[in-house]
């Protein structure tokens, strides 16, 4: 690459970022900076879960255009020639020259758009993430150099419009935490560079994501007993593009305190504010069963009071929530006042 587009691809790289949000208008601009006569482009990522090409930035184009080129292009014989290519195409690359399409002759031509660069966005030789699209209205605007550069930033592209990637979550948690996307009603997908969350066929996991899917927080934590012994589990609610929906993530835990599992259950209860009554009417026990618990949770919390537990086993997410309403694990309740965002 020339300087120029050496210049535009450092600019690019510190756009797309790792963990904040993506500046695609620094990324479009950068592209303008190596590439002029570009007056429209869009970026669009494949939702999994949808089955369906998204939007996730463009600048320049009408509405039915940026529709056309984002859900009906894939579906056409040029689209397919895109996805089987292993380089950006332009309009007028053999065998199937994209001036003759109906997407050229009614959409593109009429609005002024001469010439044009389609790129698939791909993670291996199989599995295209996203296309970008670029457009000039001069003919002969783009060539090699400007196949050659968009090339050069396709594996950078494609990492960052991954829906598999969480970027945020690659950034806060280590590698000890294996994670899995949720999906209602279907099976659950791996992360990108992490082991599947051993938890994520658990129907009764399955359950509590799809009520956190519906509140208003961003995580909460707390433990779950698995094949294994106990994990720490996280919920993490994303809001971001393709890869909105919920993080389900989790690390061995090592029970140090050597806590039984009624004991979390207890701790449970005063998490979530219960008297030793309600506690013991919804554990089904006696409400001495309950006081004995208490005592022996301060004991090992190291806490002097049942406030103090309350707010050291909140930390610690020394909870275990349950999916249906009114239950000592009432996710609901466990939530009130938790914050809409995660770090």
């Amino acid at each position: 690459m020339d300087p120029t587009m050496v210049a535009a691809a450092v600019r690019i790289g510190a756009a797309l970022g790792t963990s904040a949000d993506v500046e695609w208008d620094e990324v479009f601009d950068a592209i303008v900076g190596a590439v002029p006569t570009l007056c429209a482009a869009q970026v669009v990522g494949w939702d999994p879960v949808a089955r369906r090409f998204v939007i996730l930035a463009e600048r320049g184009y009408t509405r039915s255009i940026s529709q056309d080129l984002a859900h009906e292009l894939p579906r056409t014989r040029w689209g397919g020639q895109l996805f089987d290519s292993d380089v950006p195409l332009l309009m007028d690359d053999a065998p199937h020259n994209f001036r003759d399409s109906p997407h050229y002759q009614e959409m593109l031509r009429p609005a002024g758009l001469e010439d044009g660069l389609s790129a698939a966005l791909r993670l291996g030789p199989q599995r295209v993430v996203g296309m970008l699209h670029i457009n000039a209205s001069v003919r002969d605007s783009f060539g090699e150099r400007t196949r050659g550069f968009v090339h050069e930033l396709e594996t950078a592209l494609a990492r960052r419009v991954d829906p598999l990637r969480s970027p945020r979550f690659e950034a806060w948690f280590g590698p000890e935490w294996t994670a899995s996307r949720l999906v209602p009603g279907g099976s659950p997908l791996p992360l990108a560079d992490r082991a599947p969350s051993p938890l994520a066929d658990d129907p009764t996991i399955q359950a509590l994501g799809a009520v956190f899917a519906d509140l208003s927080v961003g995580t909460v934590a707390f433990l779950w007993p698995g094949r294994e012994g106990w994990y720490r589990v996280r919920l993490l609610r994303v809001t971001d593009g393709v890869r909105t929906g919920v993080i389900l993530a989790s690390a061995p835990y090592a029970n140090a305190l050597g806590l039984t599992a009624r004991e979390v259950d207890v701790a449970t209860g005063i998490v979530a504010g219960l008297s030793n009554q309600a506690i013991a009417e919804g554990l089904v026990v006696s409400r001495r069963t309950v006081e004995t618990y208490v005592e022996r949770l301060l004991g090992k919390l190291d806490c002097q009071s049942r406030g103090e537990a309350a707010g050291v086993a909140a930390r610690a997410g020394i909870v275990r929530p349950t999916p249906g309403p009114g239950g000592v694990g009432d996710l609901h309740r466990l939530t009130r006042g938790a914050e809409p965002h995660w770090p």
